[in-house]
């Protein structure tokens, strides 16, 4: 990839590609607003497990994807995310057996995707961003 700003077609190509044993594994990083403090603590821990049951199932990418938001549910931080999912699979030895892919709303400005690549993240889809400007 000649940078880590992936368009919502060059994302949705990784949605679907099976291509030599590429594929991608996206995963929710929202939870019910109704849970409160403990659904985000609940919430980094599953998106954890399902990275690590990713690589697991031979998964290349695991896509963090806040897509799901809603009235109902609120996503948890994407840096936050990103950052415990990275320092999940480093402590674990996997880190290198995965591609950390986000589409998020949350990213806007230049900074905020250096955050996100600093974190962990090897590309962004920042959707929300795309609509904006259309």
């Amino acid at each position: 990839m000649p940078h880590p700003i992936l368009s919502n077609e060059q994302l949705h190509a990784l949605k679907g590609m099976d291509y030599r044993g590429w594929r991608s594994k996206q995963i929710d990083i929202t939870f019910p607003e109704s849970e409160g403090i403990a659904g985000v603590i609940g919430t980094l821990e599953r998106i954890c497990q399902e990275a690590g049951q990713a690589i697991k199932d031979g998964y290349s990418l695991a896509i963090l994807s806040d897509r799901a938001v809603s009235r109902d549910r609120v996503a948890v931080s994407t840096l936050m995310a990103t950052g415990t999912v990275h320092h999940y699979l480093v402590k674990n030895a996997l880190r290198t057996q995965i591609g950390l892919v986000l589409e998020t709303g949350e990213a806007r400005e230049v900074h905020h995707h250096c955050l996100l690549v600093g974190y962990g993240a090897d590309a962004i889809n920042p959707y929300l961003a795309f609509e904006s400007l259309w």
